[in-house]
């Protein structure tokens, strides 16, 4: 610092007035006095560091601004699940055995075909096993079987049966299974001629048919495992025991649904997948700029970083410097500002006895009057008071 201001040539003293330092004066009291060459300096200092800081804050929020970008894209990938959240595969039971079953897969077309190409399920290898997947590792999932019985007297008297499914993945081999009764809930004889007077055109129409639905969830939470992927699912009607074939049950149509266990914040980014885009990245976005605003206050603090202010005056001091004392850069800061006052200005403001400046040559203290000498006076107090100005803020 003082070879810079020996680079410029001029004393290491400030503005003097009977042999003592003379200090500025406040903005209030420069207003009040009327002295507008004092109150443009310090608003131009104002606006400077104002904007140097502005322009600081700006590029380092637009930094975190592409942080936040990259953080939220890394968070969906690894969070919001790409498969369907909800799918629906179709059970064909087969009657021929006493125990009806329906085997259903619910991989894709493109998975389906890679399959297609071994003949025995047997001797599908692992990596072809784990590249066919429904979901992605880790995701946990709901089964649930889905029987349309015909309100017929056989599934009346039919009673209680079973229904078993089981989970597999490609080759064939179980994952889980699970067991769950079902039965034809029983409606009285009034009860369905009621309902038969209320919706006969209806029935006439073949709008509404005489069936009812009996959903049962077989699976719930169940993860999908590294190794052993889940393609399908196989469901079997059983009978009761001792009911003989009278108690299979008559099926109308049925069907294995398959549903994505997400929690609510998963099932808001799945299902809103721009509104929760942008609202994460502003709240990322506040978060980065907020801790990174208190970071930049505690270096500050411990005098790691320089303050906002000194940073603006090692911004101006550079530039001046840079100049390679050819030139004298305006504006320049005096004590507590900046001026843009040239020599033009100095000259024809004429003399000003009361304000005092260092010599650059003698390092006596000399009146400011007017011409040449007086502008010359009046540059090398301002730069002067720009060092004592950085060093006080320092």
């Amino acid at each position: 610092r003082h070879c810079w201001r020996r680079a410029w040539g001029f004393d290491m003293n400030r503005t003097y007035r009977g042999g003592s330092v003379t200090p500025d004066p406040s903005l209030f009291t420069a207003v009040m006095e009327g002295q507008w060459e004092i109150v443009r300096e310090k608003l131009l200092a104002l606006a400077t560091t104002a904007a140097i800081m502005t322009a600081v804050a700006i590029s380092v929020s637009i930094l975190l601004l592409f942080l936040s970008l990259a953080l939220v894209v890394v968070f969906r990938i690894l969070v919001v699940p790409t498969t369907p959240a909800s799918t629906r595969q179709e059970l064909v039971f087969d009657y021929v055995p006493a125990e009806p079953t329906a085997v259903s897969s619910f991989l894709g077309a493109k998975e389906t075909k890679a399959l297609a190409l071994y003949d025995n399920p047997k001797l599908i290898t692992d990596a072809a096993l784990t590249s066919s997947r429904v979901l992605t590792p880790g995701q946990r999932f709901d089964v649930s079987v889905s029987l349309t019985l015909p309100e017929t007297r056989h599934n009346v008297d039919a009673g209680v049966f079973q229904v078993r499914a089981e989970l597999l993945t490609a080759r064939g081999e179980v994952i889980a299974n699970a067991t769950r009764p079902a039965m034809l809930v029983h409606t009285g004889a009034e009860v369905r001629a009621l309902r038969l007077l209320v919706s006969w055109p209806l029935h006439a129409l073949g709008l509404v048919e005489e069936v009812r639905t009996v959903t049962l969830p077989m699976f719930e939470g169940v993860g999908e495992r590294l190794t052993r992927p889940f393609a399908g699912v196989r469901v079997t009607v059983v009978p009761r025991a001792g009911g003989g074939p009278n108690a299979v049950p008559q099926m109308w149509r049925a069907h294995a649904d398959l549903r994505m266990d997400m929690s609510a914040l998963t099932r808001f980014l799945y299902h809103y997948p721009a509104s929760s885009f942008a609202v994460m990245v502003l709240v990322t976005w506040g978060y980065l700029c907020a801790a990174a605003l208190l970071v930049f206050a505690a270096a500050a603090a411990a005098g790691v970083v320089r303050v906002p202010t000194g940073f603006a005056g090692e911004v101006v001091r550079r530039a001046s410097a840079a100049d390679g004392g050819k030139q004298r850069l305006d504006p320049f800061f005096d004590g507590m500002g900046l001026t843009t006052s040239s020599d033009d200005e100095a000259v024809s403001a004429g003399p000003t006895p009361s304000r005092l400046s260092a010599d650059s040559e003698g390092g006596e203290t000399t009146t400011n009057g007017g011409g040449g000498g007086g502008g010359e006076g009046l540059r090398q107090r301002r730069v002067t008071n720009q060092v004592d100005y950085f060093e006080r803020v320092e």
